[in-house]
């Protein structure tokens, strides 16, 4: 049999249990409203480059050379809209489906979202210091106006809210709340009528509370997997890239044992050469010899110079 919880608990539990209530009949409809405004928030959203109707940068100024920021502001754009395809697929997994029962699809949506996220704030930043470099610096590039800096401004501007209103997004409360909704559906499930047992009002909130904690133990469990995974990742990239540079150490040191033998090979010629050198002006101070290269050299240079010059 179980027990009752203190009396402030109990409170609070009678609470829950009356909100939770309310929200079993309300929550599907009220996410499927915020997934349909989310439609057209992203719609609104989607149009970074164009203010008022007109293009932000006209097109004819794409071909100018030398400005990485028609390539940046392509590539950003490209990245953005597969921000908000991956966003709208995350809500509707969310809000359509049961996140509980469809936990693969639901966790390659969110790494699928947050990987674009990534990727459109690591070309954000390159665009970002493209419009700083001509700001800094308007004489150098004065073929820039006013107006068109300010649109490139404008561009980074709505481009970074867009980038934030999808983290907002992913990690919003109503996605939090319609995930332990599903979570605490599924404990009920497991445990088939949901009551545990519970035979009065005292011991059915009891059982309520339980089967909260379990919903939100779980979630704290996915949060955990989630980390590790990410954590994962980068120890593997880690890996990766200690690899590489081991391979690259691995042909620099050949390269090094290359030039040591050619070196080598050099020193025996020269030793050569200084001995034939010996034996023919029948000496061997090495001092004079190079007394002489060096004179002989010398006579070359002046030689050259007299000639050219």
């Amino acid at each position: 049999m179980l027990k009752r919880y203190s009396t402030v608990s109990d409170i609070s539990e009678t609470d829950a249990s009356s909100s939770r209530r309310d929200f079993d009949s309300v929550s599907v409809a009220s996410n499927r409203r915020r997934y349909k405004g989310h439609k057209r928030l992203s719609s609104d959203l989607s149009e970074p480059l164009t203010t008022a109707g007109t293009s932000v940068v006209d097109e004819s100024l794409g071909s100018e050379a030398g400005d990485p920021y028609f390539v940046f502001r392509n590539d950003l754009q490209r990245k953005l809209e597969l921000v908000d395809e991956s966003l709208a697929e995350f809500l509707r997994i969310v809000h359509e489906t049961d996140t509980a029962v469809n936990v693969h699809e639901f966790k390659d949506a969110k790494k699928q979202l947050k990987r674009h996220i990534k990727n459109s704030e690591s070309t954000l930043k390159d665009v970002s210091i493209t419009v700083q470099a001509v700001e800094n610096d308007r004489n150098k590039f004065s073929h820039i106006d006013d107006s068109q800096l300010f649109d490139r401004k404008a561009l980074v501007d709505t481009s970074r809210g867009r980038i934030q209103h999808a983290k907002d997004e992913l990690n919003s409360e109503s996605v939090k709340n319609k995930q332990l909704h599903d979570e605490r559906n599924k404990a009920v499930r497991r445990s088939g009528d949901g009551l545990l047992g519970a035979t009065n009002d005292e011991e059915r909130q009891n059982t309520s509370f339980i089967m909260d904690n379990q919903a939100q133990t779980s979630l704290l469990i996915q949060e955990q997997d989630e980390t590790l995974d990410e954590l994962g990742e980068v120890v593997a990239r880690v890996g990766e890239m200690a690899g590489a540079i081991s391979e690259e150490i691995g042909h620099q040191n050949k390269m090094l044992d290359e030039l040591d033998e050619d070196m080598t090979n050099v020193e025996e010629e020269l030793g050569m050469v200084m001995g034939n050198l010996a034996k023919l002006l029948k000496t061997k101070n090495k001092g004079q010899l190079r007394t002489i290269v060096c004179l002989s050299l010398t006579v070359v240079v002046l030689f050259v110079l007299v000639l050219y010059f």
